[in-house]
């Protein structure tokens, strides 16, 4: 008896450092196929600047999936967003009201998302493809004859930070947010109604769990991590088109997967998915393109690393899963 129990400990603590491991594994990989260019002074700021995006939406939305929902529109919400506030900074020139217009469509679109899976029953990750590629071409119908959005188009000069005042904006932003989410999902009712409604919701209903509230509150959370990640791309891009944030649905579930948190959400999700998983596709990406390999041969690749990861998780939690 003793020596199951000690076997599931350790099969327990290799889980929650597989992540762990699988990060520090890929840097090592790459780093040596690449000749050190991974890691050189130019690529990092790079790779910074590239993680903080899926950081932020994938650290939101450890909520929403934890909860049992696929959101597969977090690329498309962002585009719109930053599209949106892009706008009002060429229009007025301010960049407050930038910022606020980017926070008031990011929450708006969360409120409707998490109504619509509180209150409709059909498949909701339908509605989520639906939706992002709405918003998506709706970008393009807004941005009209122009490839773009340019903040350089308004009519006073818009804040254009420094590259190293954009590393201290980005940093602040995602600890600030990385922070706050660790406290809501680890040390307040929040996380448990997550992991409980993720898990079954028919025993949470039964628990005495408001399904309604935890679904649009983890919508707004991760709304607000959409809202970040929009205002960071329009103040570091400076430029927003139709094609922006283009990848970031998948990269979002990628990056959870491979931050070791199953997809059907429950009682394994957890915040550091979002921020390892993110760093992990990030250097994967990078890597893969410093190689030189073409964008199709790139999404290959990822699929192929998802698949696996997907299939090799599946058989430590499919069994575990309670009948929904």
């Amino acid at each position: 008896m003793n020596q199951k129990e000690n076997k599931k400990d350790y099969a327990k603590i290799i889980g929650n450092l597989a992540p762990y491991i699988g990060l520090v594994a890929v840097i090592i990989l790459f780093e040596a196929l690449t000749g050190g260019a991974l890691l050189s002074s130019g690529n990092v700021q790079a790779l910074i600047n590239s993680v903080i995006v899926t950081a932020l939406a994938a650290l939101g939305a450890v909520f929403v999936f934890g909860s049992g929902y696929f959101d597969m529109s977090l690329g498309g919400c962002i585009c719109f967003s930053a599209a949106v506030g892009a706008l009002v900074c060429v229009k007025t020139g301010s960049l407050v009201l930038g910022t606020i217009a980017i926070v008031a469509v990011a929450i708006a679109f969360g409120l409707v998302k998490g109504i619509f899976a509180a209150t409709v029953n059909v498949p909701f990750f339908i509605f989520t493809i639906v939706l992002g590629s709405v918003l998506s071409s709706v970008v393009l119908v807004i941005i009209g004859n122009k490839s773009s959005i340019k903040l350089v188009d308004a009519g006073k000069e818009i804040f254009n930070p420094t590259t190293t005042q954009m590393t201290i904006i980005n940093v602040i932003c995602i600890v600030a947010f990385l922070i706050a989410c660790i406290f809501i999902f680890n040390f307040t009712s929040m996380g448990i109604r997550v992991k409980n409604l993720g898990g079954n919701k028919i025993s949470a209903r039964q628990s005495g769990i408001d399904i309604r509230k935890t679904t649009i509150a983890s919508f707004l959370i991760s709304a607000v991590g959409v809202a970040i990640a929009a205002f960071l791309l329009v103040l570091r891009t400076r430029s927003i088109s139709g094609t922006t944030a283009g990848s970031v649905g998948n990269d979002v579930m990628i990056a959870l997967v491979l931050g070791g948190m199953p997809l059907s959400g429950g009682p394994r999700s957890k915040v550091s998915a979002g921020i390892l998983g993110a760093a992990t596709i990030t250097v994967l990406n990078s890597g893969l393109t410093i190689m030189g390999l073409s964008t199709g041969q790139v999404q290959i690749c990822r699929g192929i690393v998802f698949i696996v990861v997907v299939f090799i998780s599946s058989f430590s939690y499919r069994t575990k899963l309670l009948p929904r």
